[in-house]
């Protein structure tokens, strides 16, 4: 695990996925070949699923990452203990000039990116706040407030870059 701070109250955390292989495996060649379900409405400007995409591999994923929100020090204001619960859960698709604009999601508490894919070149995600780069790294996910503004620069690779995404939020009572 890693932090990057990137403001006086905030983290990101980098946390290495140790299924990454069977997530990959399971969900590469049909995000490969999926059409864009958001027809570039979002701030995604690439193809992009559906808001909740479902798989056993994706169930696993999220539960770790659950289980790592409930592991992490006292230094966030969103973990250890508490329960939480996905929102969203989506994939993104980008090839080259495909880009995402800056934005944030402040009516969520966390946002993660998962790397499903590293190539060289790849467009980094981009923290705004810091102007923090943060490169693709496959098979590691960056978990964040939602309200730290983020984006992905034109993508100028020919390669494939795929993210997952989500919104997770705290279960209040």
């Amino acid at each position: 695990m890693e932090s990057i701070k990137v403001t006086q109250s905030a983290l990101i955390e980098l946390i290495p996925y140790p299924r990454h292989k069977e997530l990959k495996r399971q969900l590469y060649d049909d995000l490969l070949n999926y059409k864009d379900k958001q027809n570039h409405t979002t701030n995604v400007k690439a193809v992009m699923t559906e808001w909740d995409i479902i798989s056993s591999e994706i169930q696993y994923l999220k539960d770790y990452i659950i289980g790592s929100l409930k592991k992490l020090p006292l230094r966030h204001d969103w973990g250890p203990g508490g329960d939480f619960e996905f929102k969203n859960f989506w994939a993104n698709v980008y090839r080259y000039e495909d880009w995402t604009c800056t934005h944030n999601h402040t009516t969520e508490d966390l946002t993660m990116v998962y790397f499903l894919t590293e190539g060289e070149g790849d467009a980094p995600l981009m923290i705004d706040e810091s102007k923090t780069l943060i490169q693709p790294k496959e098979g590691v996910f960056a978990l964040f407030h939602g309200y730290i503004n983020h984006g992905v620069p034109k993508h100028k690779s020919n390669n494939v870059r795929i993210t997952l995404s989500a919104d997770i939020n705290r279960v209040r009572d």
